[in-house]
């Protein structure tokens, strides 16, 4: 420790030792040395070594051997500087109000994409144990047995604890008379409690230890019961007659968790205590560990663990070779990595997309980059104005110190004027941008530390760079120079700003070109033919009297809903069209060696009419309907390999109901277009109503508010004191796109703002080359240039760079967007001109500001040309 001390202490000195004369350097380090001792005797080591390094920078203003640190009064002289700073911007209003507009839309948008990041990056770590929490899940599958997770704690004495939790869908919990529709209510393990450090408001840790106990979250507690009013111990009961004693009142679970929790219902003595089946995979399971190591251990033994647990059921090597060949082996997943790395079936809930997170990084990486470059080029062009002031400074005694010093601060001045006026501006903007992304970004968030700290950094980074080319090397030029006005030749072909504008295209032209990629896929999502009417469906859950009297009275509903002219038909379905059906085996009863694992449904004989889907053979007499009838979409028939199924059994194992094969109908997409059609049995029936979940009203589209206010009227009549909730069904499906719809937004309006900004940098940009040029123009324009000629000379070199630009552009797009597309299981077409426009259009505003530049040239007294310099 004393030897790195000692280093770091030679360090310190070997580099003031560079900015103190040698006159002074022995009393500098003497004071240093004094100090540091002094120090020691009080506080630690490294403290001290680190202070010694603050002191060296404290004392150097007065040890200092460059002058302008040795000015009487640095206070007065740093006044000075930003006096300046201030009346230059005054004087180049123009130039300085775009500077720190571009500089600040620049910032806030960068600033509002880095707290969308760090959110999407924290996911679950509000969990104090985060790091130790795993999921226990195969290759393709999110969910396991419950069984499974009792034997992973038995048998893996490395796991300290498991914890299973169980979605049973949108519920409606009722405490007395007042209802409520509770999203996300879950059946779960008490090791919960302690694995996720749940905190209580009221109640204790043992809230779940009871069966028939609930832990409701704060926000539902005060949805359900009023203030002050009595809440532990009290009975609620769910849509189903199911009844829950309330033991304890937690806080909300945090925004940033897959985990989106509402209420949590004892798994005690529950159908999951006691669920013995290997093969019902619908529990999420989560294992806390004592430590990395102990992860890794039982990773090593997963294989042997999934064989083990299949025992019985067929010889080892069997089971084995099973598992291989179907690649559905066990994995353990960090809770953390779920959100933006976990897409199996049967998550949570639909996850995001880590790919989205480079996404928006790399958007506020352009953005930052777009206005640097802007502010530099603006900044430079400005500066070079000056050139005679600085001549003048140095006739009067100026130091290239003091003059280094003062371009710095007033470049620091700038960007911190722009800094302050972007933070007012996301905070300005945060409801909108929340909206746009669908993300609750708070105030708190947009000004925590490491956002500021960050911010921090970026003042640092662009006022060093923007004040740092005029501060060396305008400051160099000599008094004659200056005065002479000598130092503006200046390479007026600009090859390094060039090329940073042309930069600023590419970006620009490539992030239009995905715009409208990424507009043209939602809207052929928009626009696909699912194969059923889904957008004249409304779905009601169904739940206590409602769904007593869908048990009971379902033609009753059917025929008051249908009085209505606006109401078509009316069905019941056990599941909503836009979820992920279970997945359950089947088999025909002439050929049960042909096993078929199908996605199901349940639903009533009216289903397929009212849904509008097509039958494309056999069909259903619905008025004589009786028992259970079952249709295959197309899918499914070809995975059966039997050209004529009608008239056939259909077993289905997992319920073990059986039905005639009665029709095909054609394949629709009941899940989102990111997954091809899967195998579907559509098992039709008046007998299976307790598998009946939801109302299915397909109404016409005109005056839909109106028909859904005369739809909740009729059915409160027939089911007085029921909350009634309709949702449109294409709503419910536009649920799996919520990823791209957020992109989409946030890419539409970044494009824009990088496209403005992109515009306003070439603006820039030959602002300052016809500054440069001006008496060469008024030499051309004497000697019998035409307007057209001179407007040719001075745009041609940059007009064929940005061509070049768009040309380049085309390939990269292509590339980035089909790797995108590839996504989609059904993907749009995407022709030729989404990347030949982008860069017309972007090419027409950079023309455009680059003719009205020219034209001011073209058009001028060349007299006053010539006596511009």
């Amino acid at each position: 420790m004393k030897q790195r001390e000692n280093k770091s202490l030679r360090f310190a000195n070997w580099v003031f030792s560079k900015f103190i004369g040698q006159s002074y350097l022995e009393e500098f380090l003497g004071d240093l040395q004094e100090i540091h001792e002094d120090r020691l005797e009080y506080k630690s080591r490294f403290y001290s070594s680190f202070m010694y390094w603050i002191d060296a920078f404290h004392l150097m203003f007065g040890f200092s051997s460059i002058r302008f640190f040795k000015t009487q009064n640095n206070t007065t002289m740093l006044k000075s500087y930003f006096k300046i700073a201030y009346r230059n911007m005054l004087k180049y209003k123009f130039y300085s109000a775009i500077n720190v507009i571009g500089l600040s839309i620049g910032i806030s948008m960068s600033l509002l994409i880095a707290v969308h990041v760090f959110n999407e990056l924290g996911y679950e770590t509000s969990y104090p144990k985060h790091k130790l929490i795993y999921r226990l899940a195969s290759t393709n599958w999110a969910k396991k047995p419950p069984v499974m997770g009792t034997e992973f704690k038995e048998q893996m004495p490395e796991v300290k604890e498991v914890a299973r939790l169980f979605s049973f869908g949108p519920s409606v919990l009722s405490h007395e008379k007042k209802e409520q529709l509770i999203e996300r209510p879950f059946l779960g393990d008490p090791s919960m409690i302690e694995m996720f450090d749940l905190e209580f408001i009221e109640g204790t840790k043992d809230a779940l230890d009871e069966p028939s106990t609930i832990l409701l979250t704060e926000s539902v507690a005060n949805r359900l019961f009023k203030p002050g009013e009595k809440r532990l111990g009290e009975v609620v009961v769910f849509d189903d007659g199911w009844r829950q004693t309330v033991t304890g009142i937690i806080k909300d679970f945090p925004k940033n968790t897959h985990l989106k929790i509402d209420c949590i219902s004892s798994s005690t003595g529950s159908f999951i205590a006691k669920n013995t089946d290997l093969s019902w995979a619908g529990v999420s399971v989560f294992a806390l560990f004592e430590s990395q190591v102990d992860v890794k251990k039982v990773e090593e033994r997963l294989m042997d663990f999934h064989v083990q647990f299949y025992e019985g059921l067929a010889p080892e090597e069997q089971i084995r070779q099973e598992i291989t060949e179907s690649g559905e082996f066990l994995e353990l997943h960090p809770i953390a990595d779920i959100h933006l790395h976990s897409h199996r079936e049967k998550e949570i809930e639909a996850n995001s997309n880590v790919i989205f997170i480079y996404v928006f990084s790399a958007l506020a990486v352009f953005i930052l980059l777009v206005v640097i470059i802007n502010f530099i080029n603006l900044y430079v062009a400005q500066t070079l104005n000056r050139i005679k002031e600085i001549g003048l400074r140095k006739v009067m005694g100026a130091y290239r110190g003091q003059l280094i010093f003062q371009f710095l601060a007033e470049a620091f001045f700038l960007v911190l004027v722009s800094s302050f006026f972007a933070v007012g501006l996301a905070i300005l903007s945060l409801p909108f941008y929340n909206e746009l992304a669908s993300i609750p970004i708070t105030i708190n968030e947009l000004l925590s530390t490491r956002l500021l700290l960050m911010l921090g950094i970026l003042i640092l980074i662009v006022g060093s760079m923007a004040g740092g080319y005029p501060a060396f090397y305008l400051s160099r030029f000599g008094i004659s120079e200056g005065l002479s006005s000598r130092g503006l030749k200046i390479n007026s072909k600009l090859p390094l700003r060039t090329a940073m504008v042309a930069f600023q295209f590419l970006i620009s032209i490539c992030l239009l070109s995905a715009t409208l990629i990424v507009s043209e896929q939602m809207n052929f999502i928009e626009a696909k033919d699912m194969g059923f009417a889904k957008k004249e469906i409304i779905a009601i859950k169904l739940h206590r009297k409602l769904r007593e009297e869908a048990i009971l009275s379902r033609e009753k509903i059917r025929a008051e809903l249908t009085k209505h002219a606006n109401v078509e038909q009316v069905s019941f379905s056990s599941h909503l069209i836009g979820s992920r059906f279970s997945v359950e085996p089947s088999y025909l009863k002439s050929r049960p060696e042909d096993q078929l694992s199908s996605r199901v449904l349940v639903a009533d004989p009216m289903f397929l009419e009212t849904m509008g889907i097509e039958v494309v053979k056999g069909g259903l007499q619905t008025k004589e309907f009786v028992g259970r009838k079952f249709f295959l979409n197309e899918t499914a028939v070809s995975l059966l390999q039997r050209e004529n199924i009608l008239g056939e059994t259909v077993y289905n194992t997992w319920q073990e109901k059986e039905g005639e094969a009665v029709g095909i109908v054609k394949d629709f997409h009941f899940a989102s277009l990111h997954n091809q059609v899967d195998p579907l049995i559509i098992q039709l029936s008046i007998d299976d109503t307790n598998a009946l979940e939801y109302m299915l009203i397909r109404v016409k589209s005109k005056d839909l508010a109106s028909t859904i206010s005369t739809i909740e009227k009729t059915l409160l009549q027939i089911a007085p004191e029921t909350l009634i909730v309709p949702q449109l069904v294409n709503e419910h499906m536009d649920l799996s796109y919520r990823a791209e719809n957020s992109m989409f937004s946030i890419f539409k309006m970044f494009s824009s703002i990088i496209i403005g900004l992109a515009c306003i940098g070439l603006f820039a940009l030959f602002a300052f080359v016809v500054q440069a040029r001006t008496k060469e123009m008024g030499i051309r324009k004497t000697l019998g240039a035409t307007m057209t000629q001179l407007l040719l000379i001075m745009s041609k070199s940059y007009l064929g760079i940005l061509v070049t630009i768009a040309i380049i552009a085309a390939p990269v797009v292509r590339y980035f967007s089909n790797d995108w597309l590839d996504s989609f299981a059904f993907r749009t077409t995407v022709n030729w001109w989404y990347y030949v426009l982008p860069g017309i259009l972007v090419l027409t505003l950079a023309a455009l500001a680059i003719v009205v530049q020219s034209w001011k040239v073209a058009k001028a007294n060349p007299i006053e040309s010539l006596k511009s310099e």
